[in-house]
């Protein structure tokens, strides 16, 4: 019970700092896309890729194991972990920050296919090193199951990032100067900054206790045993993750198109319409950052009814979320796209994506279980499966029907990873629920939600709020609470039946 209400308790703390933050998100890339146009925003999200394979070479599988040997280690040792980790991911995160420097003309310009990135990597090249410091503290801290700080972090992270891009763009246009992608990523580097000193003030109170050298080095050896196949394959999977973000607008104009167009349609779909579809993300991305330490613990406890229940649990929340974000996008999309981004693409590309949520939601928290339970390859051969149908798509289809072959590989590759990742779990779950909770009653509750809410419109026209945006979340608003209440009736009704 001690177990659960940690879990939970941390669940919650990252639930509500990562929805406000994709909530600041949001608008945030709302006021980007009109400040930097479609255009603009294509060229800024070139660079996400470089930025993912430094954080994947650097990082990403250190902050696991930290994370991992943190939650297993002793009081006292708990710090030190961090500390040897931190040192490691810092000096290899340095020298890539400094190739990423010099060798910014060239990236830009043979692997991106667009010159006017490079001064944008050499303002990213200065935040690869401060992502190192936030990342190791909050794996640290997340092993701890102490989600407080690094909740505080992000949203510190956030509020500066979107603070200084609107404060830079204010001067600009006070000074009749055109606003440039650069912009946004001094606003990311300052961000980045900003969680760095405050993990560095805040979270860096505790000190890492003496240990000889030779208890050093062993520490050292034993984080890079676990974190340097992590990086490998991780490392892989970005890479591949880098070559289809820029196959994207290269596959796009040998479709007809012409390279601004093509930079346009890529920034409305991955700085537009995948913002709206990975915004529910923040509730299901809390529950899989807590999954890990979890499910490392009750294996080494060797609780297998927990890690059964854990599992089937985790798979109903995320059905659950991500049949009503289906219906919601499917129903509302075009109207979200015109009225927040003004961009009637941007809805048409939310309404052919919203066939995904009900297993988007599911991948990220099926990786963290497999994670925890040690299975770590099957989740890179799952991610890799996933990733070669994309490219797959963009490679075949793309040139032939356009931005719609794009979005068909997005939803065969979200469909094959889930069901790699059900059948992988699958022999460490002992099923409790059957299809009808996790699946058919879900789909009722939606349709009586949406259907109540056509209704309502219906028979009240004239109720409304004085602006179609407001009008539009207030829709949204009513069915998801129309949602969850038929959810909840049928579930008093399964009880009782029950007992």
């Amino acid at each position: 019970m001690r177990q659960f209400s940690i879990f939970l308790k941390g669940t919650l703390i990252l639930t509500l700092a990562g929805l406000l933050t994709r909530f600041l998100g949001f608008f945030y890339k709302i006021f980007l896309a009109q400040a930097l146009g479609a255009e603009g925003m294509g060229i800024y999200q070139l660079i996400f890729p470089v930025f993912s394979v430094c954080h994947a070479l650097t990082t990403s599988g250190m902050e696991t194991a930290i994370s991992r040997y943190t939650a297993f280690a002793k009081d006292s040792e708990k710090d030190s972990w961090l500390y040897t980790g931190l040192f490691l991911s810092v000096a290899a995160a340095s020298l890539t920050g400094f190739l990423l420097w010099i060798q910014s003309p060239l990236i830009a310009e043979h692997l991106l296919h667009e010159t006017r990135c490079e001064p944008l990597l050499r303002i990213l090249a200065a935040a690869v090193p401060l992502s190192s410091i936030h990342a190791c503290f909050a794996g640290a801290y997340l092993g701890r199951k102490k989600t407080g700080i690094p909740a505080a972090a992000q949203l510190f992270e956030q509020f500066l990032r979107i603070g200084t891009v609107w404060l830079l763009c204010s001067i600009r246009m006070q000074q009749g100067r055109p606003v440039t992608p650069s912009l946004a990523v001094f606003g990311l580097l300052a961000g980045e900054a900003g969680s760095a000193l405050f993990m560095l003030t805040f979270a860096g109170g505790g000190r890492a206790s003496l240990h000889h050298p030779k208890n050093s080095l062993a520490k050292c050896r034993s984080l890079l045993r676990m974190a340097l196949p992590l990086t490998g394959n991780r490392l892989s999977l970005t890479v591949l993750q880098s070559a289809e973000a820029v196959l994207i607008p290269l596959s796009l104009q040998k479709s007809g198109l012409t390279t601004a167009e093509a930079l346009s349609m890529y920034g409305i779909l991955t700085g537009m319409a995948l913002s709206f579809l990975m915004f529910p993300n923040a509730v299901t991305s809390s529950i899989s950052a807590m999954l890990l330490p979890v499910i490392s613990e009750e294996q080494a406890k060797g609780n297998t009814r927990n890690i059964s229940a854990t599992i089937e649990y985790t798979i109903q929340f995320g059905l659950v979320i991500g049949v009503l974000c289906m219906g919601i996008f499917l129903h509302f999309g075009s109207q979200l796209g015109a009225i927040l981004f003004h961009e009637q693409l941007a809805g048409e590309f939310l309404v052919t994506l919203s066939w995904i949520c009900p297993v988007l939601y599911l991948t990220g928290n099926l990786n963290s279980i497999l994670h925890g339970l040690g299975k770590t390859s099957v989740t890179f051969f799952n991610q890799l499966a996933s990733i070669l149908v994309r490219i797959l798509f963009l490679v075949g289809f793309v040139p032939l029907y356009g931005i719609q072959g794009v979005l068909w590989g997005l939803l065969a590759s979200q469909l094959l990873l889930c069901l790699l990742g059900i059948r992988a779990v699958a022999p460490y779950v002992t099923p409790t629920l059957g299809l009808d909770v996790v699946i058919l009653k879900p789909l009722a509750a939606l349709f009586l939600s949406i259907g109540a809410v056509d209704l309502w419109k219906r028979l009240l026209p004239a109720v409304h709020f004085g602006h179609p945006a407001l009008d539009l979340i207030a829709n949204i608003g009513i069915v998801s609470l129309a949602y969850f209440g038929v959810l909840f009736i049928l579930g008093v009704f399964r009880f009782l039946k029950r007992t």
